[in-house]
């Protein structure tokens, strides 16, 4: 039975801005706190990474890179992993444009999808459903993604100048 996802959490992968980094890299970080993903989870999708806990990461030059598969419950934002998909930047604060680019397909994407509203999501009701930054879910004392998704996606996903990083 496939599971219900209610919410689609933005992360960031708190590396300096415009450094190289891979699902292998996180996979690493994440093993190293302690996750692990289910053997006939990780025998169907993505082997060789035995504790990343984010559906999708999108590299600095835009590429999207898997994870968990998106029926794998994540390990990436507590208490709500069971109803969630995460999506996480390489990167701080500061994302390139094309991160930004695929960011926002994505999110349409995978809202479309599993039929998720692409529209904050509100914070003070019993079941989170929509799209919120990490730091943003109640309780997460992080500045995770580095940005407000609520306002980006206010602006009709499209980010602020300041969190723009261009490349020399």
């Amino acid at each position: 039975m496939p599971r219900t996802i209610n919410l689609l959490v933005i992360h960031c992968a708190d590396v300096p801005n415009g450094r190289w980094t891979t699902t292998g890299d996180i996979n690493g970080w994440h093993r190293a706190r302690k996750f692990k993903r289910q053997s006939a989870a990780r025998s169907a999708f993505n082997p060789a990474l035995d504790a990343i806990g984010y559906h999708w990461v999108i590299y600095t030059d835009g590429t999207r890179a898997t994870g968990r598969a998106p029926e794998e419950v994540g390990a990436h934002a507590a208490g709500h992993n069971a109803d969630s998909l995460g999506i996480c930047l390489v990167g701080t604060d500061r994302f390139t444009p094309i991160q930004w680019a695929h960011l926002a397909v994505l999110v349409r994407d995978v809202c479309t999808r599993y039929r998720i509203p692409i529209v904050p999501a509100d914070t003070a009701a019993p079941v989170l459903r929509g799209v919120i930054g990490h730091g943003e879910i109640p309780g997460v004392a992080k500045r995770c993604p580095g940005f407000s998704v609520r306002d980006w996606l206010l602006q009709g996903m499209t980010p602020d100048p300041q969190h723009i990083l261009l490349k020399d």
